[in-house]
């Protein structure tokens, strides 16, 4: 479900399907009736199971801080499908939708919800024209809407296992995947990936000519995302950064950059002692976890936490068990979401309960700190029902 999607369907009278469909024949077809406006743009792809969102708004920081104007398409949002659609950090406005879904609402092409919101971010692009546009995969790579484009180069921040019944159960299998973005002589920066995953991205990229290019150092900048995945993020947009930018690279211009970039929902303290963070697999859970007892590490934690249908639900809890017994598990209103029930059954937490994202969440104590994840959908909702949830909290952080 894209948030606030509906609304631009209805009022161009839009038919598409909510549907996943790996494929790139539909995304083809649709940009040729709209004499491909993709082709009129400098990209960089992004591909992998985390830290995508991150890597793209800490390049995107750097190419700004050198003077570039810069687009970025993120999926998911963070409230609704303008901040999915990015010029130089600020939303698109409906205006620029409009605009958009009026040239959509004459394509005869059937398109999915991912398909024609990934239309409209080309459309939007090519109008405002910015210098670069960095585009974040949807799911996988290699058949994801996003892969018709002719990057400069392309990133693969990590691997791990996600979404299983599109892109295989194997780690293998996952990196074919995010190996199509690949394409052949542009430069393909990776992060610290598995070796089996590793291995089948550089047979992809060797087949391509691809140069394949892996940071050696870790970057000493003090970031306001936490985390030491969040300093390898910020390495892989490093690397990125002096490939594009050349001679004209500075790197006290990048560090500035680097630590005042900032993307929602990645370990965001939203009310003292309230942190939301966006980890929803098993991989972004254990960075998660590793950030808590760095960040945290003499506290109580309180987990307030809801899931999607299609995530190891009793791995996740399990992780987070080592640091949690105390749970709080939500509701919310998802056609995906993963049943409060399921989580409260599985969950060996000696204190837990079910609530809805419409209850009020009591604030237990200043010695224990509330984290709120498993999903960024979960994030989005509770931030448009303008945190209610936490109205006893204190006010926001500034």
């Amino acid at each position: 479900m894209i948030n606030g999607l509906n609304f631009y369907k209805k009022k161009w009278n839009i038919q598409t399907d909510a549907s996943i469909k790996p494929g790139l024949q539909a995304i083809t077809a649709a940009l040729a009736e709209l004499n491909n406006p993709h082709q009129n743009i400098s990209f960089i792809h992004i591909a992998g199971t985390n830290g995508k969102g991150s890597t793209g708004a800490f390049l995107s920081a750097i190419l700004r801080k050198h003077g570039l104007t810069v687009g970025n398409f993120f999926s998911p949002g963070i409230e609704d499908l303008h901040d999915q659609i990015q010029v130089d950090g600020k939303a698109v406005t409906e205006e620029d939708m409009d605009q958009a879904m009026a040239r959509l609402a004459n394509i005869k092409t059937p398109l999915t919800d991912f398909e024609l919101l990934t239309a409209a971010a080309f459309l939007i692009f090519e109008q405002q024209k910015p210098d670069i546009a960095i585009i974040e995969a949807g799911m996988g790579g290699r058949f994801d809407s996003t892969n018709v484009i002719n990057p400069i180069l392309s990133i693969i921040t990590s691997i791990s296992y996600e979404h299983t019944a599109f892109l295989g159960d194997t780690l293998e299998n996952i990196a074919w995947h995010k190996a199509g973005i690949i394409k052949k002589w542009k430069p393909i920066i990776i992060g610290n990936l598995p070796k089996a995953a590793e291995r089948v991205i550089r047979e992809e990229a060797d087949s391509l000519h691809a140069e394949l290019i892996r940071p050696q150092k870790q970057i000493n900048t003090e970031l306001k995302l936490k985390g030491r995945h969040q300093k390898e993020n910020a390495g892989l947009a490093l690397e990125a950064a002096k490939e594009i930018l050349l001679l004209k690279f500075n790197h006290n211009l990048a560090e500035t950059a680097l630590a005042s970039a900032f993307i929602p929902f990645r370990f965001e303290e939203i009310y003292p002692n309230l942190i939301m963070d966006g980890a929803h697999n098993e991989a972004s859970v254990s960075a998660l976890v590793d950030t808590i007892k760095e960040v945290y590490p003499d506290k109580k934690i309180h987990i307030v936490m809801a899931l999607m249908k299609d995530k190891a639900y009793a791995n996740i809890l399990e992780q987070l068990e080592t640091i949690s017994d105390h749970f709080t598990f939500i509701d919310f209103d998802n056609e995906r979401a993963l049943p409060a029930k399921i989580l409260f059954t599985e969950s060996r937490s000696k204190i837990k309960t079910i609530i809805t994202n419409c209850d009020i969440l009591p604030v237990s104590n200043k010695e224990e700190v509330t984290i709120v994840t498993g999903s960024l959908y979960l994030l989005s909702a509770l931030r448009n029902n303008h945190f209610s949830m936490f109205k006893n909290y204190q006010e926001p952080v500034e």
